[in-house]
């Protein structure tokens, strides 16, 4: 695991014994690496409020509380996963420097984020070879995870990314040009934590292998005929950027993603258009996918056909 982060404005210097090892994930911000089971280890670390400190009276608080250490530099003990926010004060009170310990289980099982359907943490999406993607996860909803850190990476160039107002996802824009071949992944840090624990998760990913098309929009739904368009957000022109198509006819009490049903006849086409033979009332399914990758599919696009009327 990589989660050295140095930064040059860091202050503090921090050691620990050698069964745990300390890397810097951001300014006042580390994590206390532990081998084997956490709940049966204790680890002495030590602590400097900062250099400009070294002769000023200093007290220590954790977590809001005073404690007994005093001077610049301190030994405290971490046992299992209590790490803490350790706060230096001069001698009225004042602020001076703070350093967030945390504890990062290399060997324990994750569980702050949940796992989708793929056995991964971090699902990540684009909707074209030219646009931003997307990545998201879901927390376990017994924790109360956090986003510590996150950074997406390709060719050891930092792209642009944010976090999402929910704490659920990041969107990335993506530099690389649409017409060129991909050679490079995209590498993507996220560490998260629940109370003191961090947790590590790496996604490495060429956007050909994330691109999942938007939804497609029909433009004819009549006399048994359907015909929709390119999604809008996809790449032009379509000869460069080729999609096909998955239709299907199910009953229309059902809807295009309910497995419930008998297994539908699936015809996959390269046009934009499809005639239904069925004469009785139906629901018509319809989704797109990159020809090239032949990967994720788009949600399916629906219409319900009664027998007198039609409506989406």
């Amino acid at each position: 695991m990589d989660l050295i982060y140095v930064f040059a404005f860091y202050l503090a210097l921090l050691r620990v014994r050698e069964i745990g090892a300390l890397k810097v994930i951001k300014p006042n911000v580390v994590a206390l690496e532990i081998n084997g089971n956490p709940m049966e280890q204790k680890t002495t670390v030590e602590l400097s409020c900062g250099d400009e400190f070294e002769d000023a009276e200093i007290h220590w608080r954790k977590n809001q509380h005073n404690i007994a250490a005093r001077g610049n530099s301190i030994k405290v003990s971490i046992e299992a996963m209590l790490g803490g926010n350790f706060t230096c004060h001069n001698a009225s009170g004042e602020l001076l420097n703070h350093t967030l310990v945390l504890v990062s289980p290399l060997d324990f099982e994750k569980a702050i984020l949940l796992q989708n359907d793929n056995k991964e943490f971090v699902t990540c999406l684009a909707r074209n070879y030219s646009g931003p993607f997307h990545c998201s996860w879901k927390w376990d909803p017994v924790r109360n995870g956090v986003v510590v850190f996150y950074r997406a990476l390709r060719n050891s160039s930092v792209l642009n990314c944010s976090l999402d107002k929910d704490n659920g996802g990041l969107t990335c824009e993506n530099l690389q040009c649409p017409f060129s071949e991909e050679v490079t992944r995209i590498n993507l840090t996220l560490l998260v934590r629940n109370q003191y624990r961090l947790e590590e998760h790496q996604r490495a990913f060429f956007i050909h292998d994330i691109i999942k098309p938007e939804k497609v929009d029909f433009i004819k739904a009549e006399n048994n005929e359907f015909a929709w368009e390119v999604p809008k957000m996809w790449n032009r022109p379509c000869t460069f950027f080729p999609l096909r198509y998955e239709v299907k006819v199910v009953s229309h009490r059902k809807d295009c993603d309910d497995s419930s049903h008998d297994r539908p006849d699936s015809f996959y086409l390269n046009e934009t258009h499809y005639k239904v033979s069925n004469k009785r009332s139906y629901t018509f399914c319809v989704r797109a996918q990159d020809t090239f990758t032949n990967k994720v599919w788009s949600d399916w696009s629906q219409h319900k056909v009664g027998k007198t009327k039609s409506k989406k």
